[in-house]
């Protein structure tokens, strides 16, 4: 009896696909990743309430408003909820594989839990991410597409909403922020949008894109254009994807709006464009190669620039804390359960997508 093709092709893609597959999580590295931000997190803690006082921080957590804190609590749901709805239309774009919203939650809580393990600029959850969409059935070219796509669109608009609140608090009189804080987003994003928008255009993008050279520079060229060109589609005049799009900037505004509401919560009066142009300049430390989420880099970053809209140091302090819990906690445990099952999950949605789609990425 001779042996099927078809189902000898599907064996061997399996086995690309497990041998590309990420080293699984051990439960005592989970332990270890978990014990390690629990010590950063109460060292942080104890050296930013030494400076502010630790009488001042316990006052302020006793003002602590239950209403706002709720409303913290489902801002974040928002918040995720619009993150998951995005990538779950991008991936299903130009005929890919329709996630059901559970598989896209738990797609997305594992890439949180890697992100938590490996963070430099959310590698760990891109490399997740790729990993089980290939897993669904999408070849590594377009899997890779769809993954950078979806991280140039959510970063894409966080830099205009950043831009916008820059140039606002800039015209507006009155507010007296730095112009350390204002100028780099005035004058970054513009930058890398133009060079952006020029690399991604028209037969010059698809020629870049397709540039398989083997130098590391002209690979990384190429995939981030493949990634801005699948945004641009996701926004494209005529044909926006409402769900992509939208999902992506209520991600954003949901997150600072539980920063706002924390700093609410104990009393802090402060404008959400202000609150919104501190997150934007503290997140870029999310960007720094550091474990652990960048658990600790982001929360002084934040505790800092709030100081300088004119809020106490103790009530930007417990306002950080408050916000990073709702922020990076909640989802931390259940992210780093779900990335220790990525194995199950990825035969999961291998039987979920039994006709995968393997078209080319959006133009």
């Amino acid at each position: 009896m001779q042996p099927d093709p078809a189902s000898s092709h599907e064996h061997d893609v399996e086995r690309d696909v497990e041998r590309d597959a990420p080293h699984a999580v051990s439960r005592r590295t989970i332990i270890l990743g978990v014990a390690l931000v629990l010590l950063l997190a109460i060292g942080l803690v104890l050296l930013l309430g030494k400076a502010a006082g630790y009488q001042q921080v316990l006052d302020a957590l006793e003002r602590a408003s239950g209403p706002w804190l709720l409303a913290c609590l489902v801002l974040e749901v928002v918040s995720y909820t619009a993150y998951v709805i995005s990538l779950r239309a991008v991936v299903a774009m130009d005929d890919g594989p329709r996630l059901s919203p559970g598989s896209a939650t738990r797609v997305w809580l594992a890439s949180v839990g890697a992100t938590r393990l490996v963070a430099p600029a959310g590698a760990g959850g891109i490399a997740i991410i790729y990993w089980l969409l290939r897993r669904a059935g999408i070849s590594a070219g377009s899997a890779m597409s769809r993954v950078l796509g979806f991280n140039v669109l959510i970063y894409a608009l966080f830099g205009i909403w950043a831009f916008a609140c820059a140039l606002v608090l800039l015209l507006a009189p009155g507010i007296g922020l730095p112009l350390g804080m204002e100028l780099p987003w005035l004058i970054a994003v513009p930058v890398i949008a133009a060079v952006g928008l020029w690399a991604s255009q028209g037969a010059r993008g698809r020629r870049i894109a397709a540039d398989t050279s083997h130098g590391w520079v002209r690979k990384a060229v190429a995939a981030a254009v493949r990634g801005i060109i699948v945004a641009r589609a996701t926004l494209q005049p005529g044909r926006v994807n409402v769900p992509a799009a939208a999902g992506s900037v209520i991600y954003w505004v949901a997150d600072i709006a539980c920063l706002w509401a924390a700093l609410r919560a104990i009393g802090a009066e402060v404008s959400l464009s202000a609150v919104a142009l501190a997150y934007a300049t503290a997140y870029v430390a999310m960007l720094l190669p550091l474990p652990t989420g960048g658990y600790g880099a982001i929360d002084a970053a934040a505790t800092f620039t709030l100081t300088v809209l004119g809020i106490p140091l103790a009530d930007a302090v417990v306002g950080v804390v408050v916000w990073r819990f709702f922020n990076f906690w909640l989802p931390t445990i259940p992210g780093l359960i779900e990335l220790a099952r990525a194995g199950n999950l990825g035969r999961y949605l291998a039987d979920e997508n039994a006709h995968p789609a393997d078209g080319a990425p959006p133009s």
